[in-house]
């Protein structure tokens, strides 16, 4: 994919956006959020993007290239949904894009499947609560730095969507993991509700993320910087959630959050040559994988199951 097919897409995801007539705060916040780190061409910012005026029909024709063409519609899809249901509105515009990148039903049905299965798919947790406090800390530290790298390499790896619901149970799994390391079962329900409450897993982060992993300078380097933040933060602030009795207001956990991403990227620049070679190792893997989970071969349990025992 181009710079120019990137930017034409992004203008589309903004044009889903926008389509029920206001783009809402928490899909602003994404939008922004995700575009972090982007380095967007000259006179092109996220807020520029937010009040633009879009015409789909024009943007569309700009997507000359199969990939940007195939990855149109997923990623649109995955922005109207971002609230958890679909507007008349944004159903007319997914249609339109489906029926000028030529989405057949099959495919569409095969991306809904994948979606469906990776927001409802929590891996068990089994950890044992620990009492010392320096034992848990450090155990809770090597868990953040584990999923986080983990993360890291779905970030960098080209696995549009797939990769991003990916990084969401993997997180998911983490939270849970954190609260039992203090006695507390979180549910998958909770467990969800904290992810989004701090911005992460959001269809709109999902959409722009998955876009950039398929531009040149954009995708990888980027792709793998947030993952690793963002997991490393949300890991520090569910420690600091859990180790207040679980009673840690949204605002004060977002502003932690924020502090947290700085550290979390200072901690990838330190390990980002490991991380690559590891993210190298497994890259056949990972190739198996994902195409299993497109033919139907495996769901998204498994999926995540066998991503958790790549080494």
């Amino acid at each position: 994919m181009t710079e120019q097919e990137a930017v034409a897409s992004l203008k589309i995801l903004v044009a889903v956006a926008q389509a029920d007539g206001t783009i809402h705060d928490e899909e602003r916040k994404s939008i922004v959020g995700a575009l972090e780190g982007i380095t967007l061409p000259e006179g092109t910012t996220a807020d520029s993007l937010l009040a633009e005026t879009i015409d789909v029909d024009a943007e569309l024709a700009r997507l000359t290239s199969q990939v940007a063409r195939a990855e149109i519609w997923k990623s649109a899809f995955a922005m109207a949904n971002a609230d958890g249901s679909c507007s008349p509105e944004e159903q007319k515009l997914l249609d339109l894009i489906a029926a000028k990148t030529n989405v057949s039903e099959a495919d569409k049905s095969l991306f809904k499947r994948l979606v469906a299965e990776g927001k409802d798919t929590v891996l068990p947790s089994n950890i044992a609560k620990i009492d010392d406090p320096e034992k848990r800390a450090r155990e809770v530290r090597n868990d953040i730095l584990k999923y986080s790298a983990f993360t890291a390499i779905l970030g960098a790896f080209p696995l549009p969507v797939v990769g991003e619901i990916a990084v969401l149970g993997i997180q998911l799994k983490m939270i849970r993991d954190i609260g039992q390391y203090w006695g507390h079962t979180v549910d998958k329900n909770a467990a969800k509700s904290m992810l989004y409450g701090l911005g992460l897993g959001t269809g709109a982060r999902m959409a722009v993320n998955s876009l950039a992993k398929l531009v040149p300078g954009w995708g990888s380097a980027v792709g793998a910087t947030t993952s690793f933040a963002a997991t490393f933060a949300l890991g520090k602030v569910m420690e600091k959630f859990f180790a207040e009795d679980a009673k840690g207001d949204v605002a004060s956990l977002k502003t932690y959050f924020k502090s947290a991403e700085k550290e979390g990227k200072a901690a990838y620049a330190e390990q980002k040559d490991e991380i690559a070679k590891k993210g190298e190792a497994n890259k056949a893997a990972l190739d198996q994988l994902s195409a299993d989970l497109k033919d139907g071969k495996i769901d998204q349990e498994a999926f995540d199951k066998r991503l958790s025992e790549l080494k």
